[in-house]
């Protein structure tokens, strides 16, 4: 037998030894694989801002499975809505893996807390506990102690979504009321004007030798113009006796 047909017999013996070998390859890979498709890595589609049930099918499509993840609320987003995805879009993964998804919880609702009777401090402690931003702190005459919370805006026990600003108002204190003039109006129409501006202590002191007409109001005290002091007394000068 000459060297060449040595060497051609060889590269016979070779090339069936090679195709054999990719023949039980394929078998062994048809055989695992009941489809007939060979494992292989794939981009991950991108399924952030859609809807949960859509991501899923998408995904499907491309050959992963999507999971439900955590949920999120969001003030923006739908519920429901794909926020963020695990593995990210466009890696690489191997056909048939999960891919979680984060998913909106939609806004959350909440009653604003009742902050009435706290000072600031308090109050933007508490509302920020509970999810608030809080906004302007402006001020209003009220009888409560100055600096103190008396109304919140939206109004407590309201139920609004979160993150959202509520609004706080604070006494300013007791408003400066002037004293009016009362002189010559009969005793009882001054009276009725002082508890209108607020007045609970008025003193009537009758003057039996005032020339005015019975009753009238001859004098008083603060004088027309100065500043009633809070729960502050007015007293009346009137003309006349305090009998019947």
């Amino acid at each position: 037998m000459t060297w060449r047909t040595r060497v051609r017999g060889s590269l016979v013996y070779l090339t069936a030894l090679v195709g054999g070998f990719s023949l039980a390859y394929l078998v062994v890979a048809f055989a695992v694989f009941p489809a007939g498709v060979v494992p292989r890595d794939v981009k991950v589609p991108n399924v952030t801002g859609l809807m949960y049930d859509e991501a899923v099918q998408r995904l499907a499509q491309a050959g992963f499975k999507g999971e439900q993840g955590e949920m999120r609320y969001n003030s923006t987003a739908p519920k429901l809505t794909v926020l963020e995805q695990s593995p990210p879009p466009g890696a690489r993964e191997g056909v048939g893996n999960p891919v979680t998804l984060v998913v909106s919880g939609g806004q959350r609702i909440v009653a604003v807390p009742t902050v009435t009777g706290l000072t600031k401090t308090e109050a933007q402690a508490m509302l920020e506990r509970a999810g608030f931003d809080v906004g302007d702190a402006t001020e209003s005459p009220s009888n409560a102690p100055r600096g103190s919370v008396i109304a919140t805006r939206p109004p407590a026990g309201t139920q609004v979504g979160v993150p959202s600003t509520v609004n706080i108002v604070l006494s300013g204190g007791t408003a400066a009321i002037q004293m009016p003039n009362l002189m010559d109006r009969d005793v009882e129409s001054a009276r009725q004007t002082l508890t209108q501006l607020g007045v609970r202590d008025v003193q009537v002191a009758y003057d039996p030798m005032a020339t005015a007409p019975k009753g009238t109001v001859v004098g008083q005290t603060p004088v027309a113009g100065a500043t009633l002091v809070p729960r502050g007394s007015v007293t009346l000068r009137v003309a006349g006796d305090a009998s019947p």
